[in-house]
């Protein structure tokens, strides 16, 4: 059955052209890549934003901002695909407004807790932002693989992680750096804050492609 399974995996170019015709396949991309922007550029700088305006030496960013990668990641993760496992199933368009509130939420968690003076503040808001930006992550692999036969569900998942990845990684941390760069002048050390600040527009951005991919998912789906 395993070889059966891999002899009836059409070629790429053949999934490529079905991936095409689907605009659902670009939305669910497109919109965990403008998340990424923001996640990976997060990931980059925030060290640099907690040093600049917190005056944290090395070590003291070292386990203030991993406590909050380790609390909120691991509670974004595990608390989206749980959500996801009750509520898709029933109404498949639910793997696509859960990253939408997942990325709507953590906009406003992140502005308040940048501009926070308290860094008790700043941790608390920063760990719910965390954990809700990466609560995307689980739901929307079930709708990457729905929406394509059974046999093309391995490639179209992997389209979906490189378009993910090339403009998340590729991206995120330039654009968050370009815009600090350009600022210096404005704000001086606090141009990372506005960096930062002006970003999480990604965010909003991931959002409003998501609740737009949430119609009509369930035409697509693939049971």
């Amino acid at each position: 059955p395993v070889g059966a399974a891999v002899e009836g995996s059409p070629p790429f170019p053949v999934v490529a052209r079905r991936l095409a015709r689907t605009p659902r396949f670009w939305l669910l991309s497109f919109g965990a890549a403008s998340g990424s922007i923001m996640g990976y550029g997060l990931i980059f700088w925030l060290p640099s934003f907690f040093s600049r305006s917190h005056g944290l030496d090395l070590a003291e960013v070292g386990w203030f901002y991993g406590s909050i990668v380790l609390v909120g990641g691991i509670a974004g993760t595990w608390l989206g695909g749980w959500f996801a496992d009750r509520t898709g199933p029933g109404r498949p368009a639910f793997y696509a407004l859960i990253p939408a509130v997942s990325f709507l939420i953590p906009a406003p968690a992140f502005a308040i807790g940048v501009t926070a003076p308290s860094l008790i503040v700043a941790w608390l808001l920063f760990s719910l932002g965390q954990a809700l930006a990466l609560a995307w992550l689980g739901p929307v692999i079930a709708p990457v693989q729905h929406i394509v036969p059974p046999n093309m569900r391995a490639t179209a998942s992997a389209s979906f992680l490189f378009i993910n990845n090339l403009i998340g990684i590729g991206a995120g941390i330039y654009i968050l750096g370009f815009m600090s760069d350009t600022m210096k002048a404005a704000y001086g050390e606090e141009s990372l804050r506005w960096s930062i600040l002006y970003g999480l527009g990604f965010y909003l951005l991931s959002a409003a492609i998501y609740f737009v991919a949430s119609r009509r998912l369930e035409r697509d789906w693939h049971r």
